[in-house]
């Protein structure tokens, strides 16, 4: 099959890489994203999350998962201002050759080693006021001292994540609020945070009263009331949610059927059927029904195919147990005339 085109001015390239390298392995939603910022990049036209979201029919958090992806994998840059809000976005060419547009550095250089303070940098800053006052608040949090270890952990969140003490203060509490003060919980809610572009008390808040609702809404559809999720429940629903880049919508369509077919709010049974769809490129509720239409199709062509008629064994035919003989009809008249 070969395809044809007519050349045309008004086009935006796509590089050969990103169709080879990265397009089979990303969610069908976030090529839709990365490919209309290639187009608007090419016009100059203003953008925000809540026009991008507009042209999308999506959320502006969906929007946000998508631009979070392809930063990760270093096909575009994200900006923020000094409020934490997403300024400037500038597309990367695949191979990591920069664009020409020049960005201020993401204020959160998130999960790399190398960014955690130094024995040194620890000293300094402990010796300032308002690290020494948060060092005060998480021990009244805690009720108990500081290890050396959590001590650099809250240098780290204020140093490199560049978080506000108020911030720390907040994500201490809220933490508190979910029944765990574990130093490896409060670190990944923080490295969420700061992979989000959160940088203001305001914006966690909305960020976790959104995921609140998220989980509580997937709950329900289990049948699950009264009751706040477990660790467990939480990790599973942030893998569907975030990992797998699957809204909302879908989740719920997951967690109806898992309940259909197994009457319990099985989680695992659920996670299958995510993964299952996740390899099949599901992006929308429209895809979910096409597999569904597919698989009809192929269950009435296997019912309709005729069916052979088993072969019966001669010994099974009671006219088969005597001698069978072959007359000459022709012989047999001739003799009856003669007589």
């Amino acid at each position: 099959m070969k395809i044809h085109t007519a050349a045309s001015s008004g086009a935006t390239l796509i590089q050969n890489e990103f169709i080879d390298q990265y397009m089979p392995h990303a969610n069908g939603e976030f090529v839709k994203v990365y490919l209309y910022l290639l187009r608007c990049a090419g016009s100059g036209r203003d953008l925000s999350l809540s026009s991008i979201a507009d042209a999308f029919d999506h959320t502006e958090k969906d929007i946000q998962r998508a631009l979070i992806y392809w930063e990760k994998l270093q096909l575009l840059r994200l900006g923020y201002d000094r409020q934490g809000n997403l300024s400037e976005i500038s597309l990367q060419m695949p191979g990591g050759k920069a664009s020409e547009t020049s960005l201020p550095a993401r204020p959160a250089s998130v999960k790399e080693e190398n960014d955690a303070p130094t024995p040194a940098r620890i000293a300094e800053l402990s010796q300032e006021k308002e690290i020494r006052q948060l060092f005060f608040i998480a021990e009244q949090y805690l009720q108990r001292p500081l290890s050396s270890s959590e001590q650099s952990d809250f240098i780290y969140y204020y140093d490199s994540l560049k978080f506000s003490s108020d911030l720390i203060e907040y994500l201490l509490e809220y933490c508190i609020s979910k029944g765990s003060s574990s130093r490896h919980y409060m670190r990944k809610v923080a490295l969420s945070w700061a992979e989000a572009g959160i940088s203001t008390v305001l914006q966690a808040k909305e960020e976790t009263n959104l995921y609140n609702k998220n989980y509580f809404t997937i709950l329900n559809a289990f049948g699950i009331k009264g009751r706040s999720p477990a660790s467990f429940e939480q990790e599973m629903m942030s893998h569907w949610l975030d990992d797998l880049g699957f809204s909302v919508e879908i989740v719920l369509e997951a967690c109806r059927r898992t309940v259909r077919q197994t009457h319990e709010p099985n989680f695992q049974y659920a996670n299958k059927i995510l993964e299952d769809w996740r390899q099949k490129k599901v992006s929308s509720l429209g895809d979910i029904k096409a597999l569904d239409l597919k698989r009809r199709a192929q269950q009435q062509s296997s019912k309709a195919a005729p069916k052979r008629e088993p072969v019966r064994s001669a010994s099974s035919n009671r006219f088969h147990n005597f001698s069978q003989r072959d007359y000459d009809y022709g012989q047999l008249e001739k003799q009856l005339l003669n007589q």
